[in-house]
């Protein structure tokens, strides 16, 4: 697998980033290509073969970095330390309290700023044995090989920032393996007991990044029970089986479903924008959802060792920041977001999102693609 580093450069500051902008482009032995810029490590491109051999872009993004450094939408991103809400912008770490920002109403989302998503990492291409051992190195059972060299990402938050704990050092890899998995590694270590819950940001069409509604896509979740968002829009410890539900997805469903449901959950989101819990959760990499796209044969499934993935169909896309000359729509994608439960530090029963001082802290994400 080769992997290039070229330089990503702003516009409007041609000198102002040039140190620390660059974007990663991987290509596998097999020819699916992606790449990664290090404004918030984010996923600038995903592009695979349709039945018909023709090579879809399958990621939504911006035009450039001028474009990037003003999304809110975290297109591609990986998101944290804390992805999704935290209730009440406010947790306790062994007794301590730590106030974080009220970003989102009453809730934090998605950390503030400054934030994995919006800061520069440092990127640098690593071997395949190195991405190998540090598949071993997690832990996590059942991710497979490296096709190749990868891309490793690194970034420190500071004790403090946007009221959290520790100093958190950061790594992502991304890698494609042998079996046509896009694969994102992270692994985190602080110097005191923090919250560690990432996620990436992506926005999916497998018709096309820029083929627009995705209702007509089918979708699989491997999940019994969703959590239930209380009226701020926030998980609150309640669980509800998906039997009987708009929520059942264990049998495969049109995407619309989740969209244009009058169930109350989904119009407070003005579509879904829900965790869902996946089956058989145990540390190791397991199996989380299937989004299929009908007409061009593309079907992506998704693992993961954490516990939970949010369903997201970009309900509120819009603007004319995106690449290419359509301009993004809401339901014009499917994020389908691996993580810690939402607001899971202030919920005893939810798996917890705390990692203990010096001690490296590894998730996985996959997104394996192949062909109906």
């Amino acid at each position: 697998m080769a992997v290039i580093k070229e330089s990503y450069p702003s516009l409007s500051s041609p000198d102002k980033y040039k140190d620390k902008s660059f974007r990663f482009v991987m290509t596998s032995q097999a020819g699916l290509k992606a790449s990664v810029i290090t404004y918030g490590a984010r996923i600038d491109t995903l592009v695979v073969p349709d039945k018909d051999g023709n090579s879809v872009d399958v990621m939504l993004g911006m035009k450039g970095l001028d474009e990037y450094l003003r999304d809110g939408g975290n297109h591609g991103a990986i998101v944290g330390r804390s992805a999704n809400r935290i209730a009440g912008a406010t947790f306790k770490i062994g007794g301590e309290t730590y106030t974080i920002p009220a970003n989102d109403g009453s809730n934090n989302l998605h950390t503030g700023v400054p934030a994995f998503q919006n800061v520069f990492w440092k990127g640098e291409i690593i071997s395949k044995d190195e991405t190998d051992n540090l598949i071993e190195a997690s832990g996590i059972a059942g991710i497979g090989e490296a096709d190749g060299d990868s891309i490793m990402l690194t970034c420190t938050s500071r004790d403090g920032e946007c009221g959290f704990p520790g100093n958190l050092d950061t790594t992502v890899v991304y890698t494609w393996l042998t079996d046509g998995t896009f694969l994102i590694l992270y692994g985190a270590v602080s110097d005191k007991d923090t919250v560690f819950a990432p996620t990436n940001h992506a926005y999916f069409n497998i018709g096309g990044h820029n083929s627009g509604y995705v209702g007509e896509d089918l979708i699989i979740v491997n999940a019994d029970k969703v959590t239930l968002k209380n009226e701020n829009n926030c998980p609150d410890g309640r669980f509800l089986d998906v039997t009987g539900t708009v929520f059942d997805c264990r049998d495969q469903v049109f995407v619309s479903n989740l969209i244009d449901s009058d169930e109350p959950q989904i119009t407070m989101s003005r579509g879904i924008d829900q965790n869902f819990c996946i089956n058989g959760y145990d540390g190791d990499y397991n199996y989380a959802a299937t989004l299929t796209d009908p007409r061009n044969g593309i079907v992506m499934d998704v693992y993961t060792d954490m516990p939970g993935i949010q369903l997201y169909a970009g309900n509120h896309l819009g603007g004319n920041d995106q690449k290419g000359d359509i301009p993004y729509e809401p339901y014009g994608a499917m994020c389908l977001e691996a993580q810690m439960f939402p607001n899971s530090v202030n919920v005893p029963e939810f798996e917890s999102a705390v990692i203990k001082a010096g001690k490296t802290k590894y998730h996985a994400c996959g997104y394996k693609f192949s062909l109906i």
